[in-house]
């Protein structure tokens, strides 16, 4: 009598939410998605932990999808080296920085700027970069560069408490913003700190957010 293979989708909802939340790897995370329908039920943002330690990905410049025409981007994990392939139609033709998971993206020509979560494609439309001091619309060649560095103080996936930190390109000034806020916010520093002469980059650690200059300087 032949053996029965067990039927993989039949697990039980409980069970696979088990096994979801186990996984650590966004890219095994993935996969399970794709297994088949009741697999896919159990892959919800809820049942990924995010709080598990993970080796980050790198993102790839976006480059045009050969089978029909539209952009795509690359990630390629630092863990394993695979290169995951995936349409983000929202971060189409803008400028990408990177914190805390999300993208703060900046619109082409006019210089919009948003939150947006590569993955589940949640979006957080933020002031126009025009609502900052000194606001200048400076272009080189397609995209507007006016913010050139960007740091988040929390994951927006885990809490509404957060602050973005931004470094204006143009004369390297530091504006923040946070939930609720309707223009971005000009941080003054001492005279003796020029951002844009001293190669001001900000980290945020353990509650503040640094700023460290070329000369080692540190603000906090």
């Amino acid at each position: 009598m032949a053996r029965r293979m067990p039927d993989w989708s039949e697990l039980q909802d409980d069970l696979l939410a088990f096994i979801a939340r186990r996984l650590n790897l966004i890219e095994d995370y993935s996969s399970f998605r794709t297994v088949c329908k009741s697999w896919h039920s159990a892959a919800t943002k809820n049942n990924f932990s995010s709080d598990l330690p993970r080796v980050p990905w790198l993102m790839l410049a976006e480059e045009e999808d050969n089978t029909d025409g539209s952009s795509c981007r690359k990630f390629f994990s630092l863990y394993n080296g695979m290169i995951l392939k995936k349409k983000i139609p929202k971060a189409s033709r803008q400028k990408c920085m990177e914190s805390m998971g999300w993208l703060i993206t900046i619109g082409e020509d006019e210089g919009e700027v948003s939150l947006l979560h590569p993955f589940s494609g949640v979006r957080i439309e933020l002031p126009h970069q025009n609502t900052t001091e000194d606001y200048r619309r400076r272009q080189t060649g397609n995209l507007c560069t006016f913010f050139n560095r960007a740091v988040l103080s929390a994951s927006p996936s885990h809490t509404s408490d957060y602050i973005l930190m931004v470094i204006d390109g143009g004369k390297g000034y530091i504006s923040f913003w946070k939930p609720g806020d309707l223009r971005w916010n000009r941080i003054i520093l001492d005279q003796s700190i020029h951002p844009a002469a001293s190669g001001l980059d900000v980290v945020y650690f353990n509650g503040y957010f640094y700023g460290v200059d070329r000369l080692g300087r540190i603000i906090v």
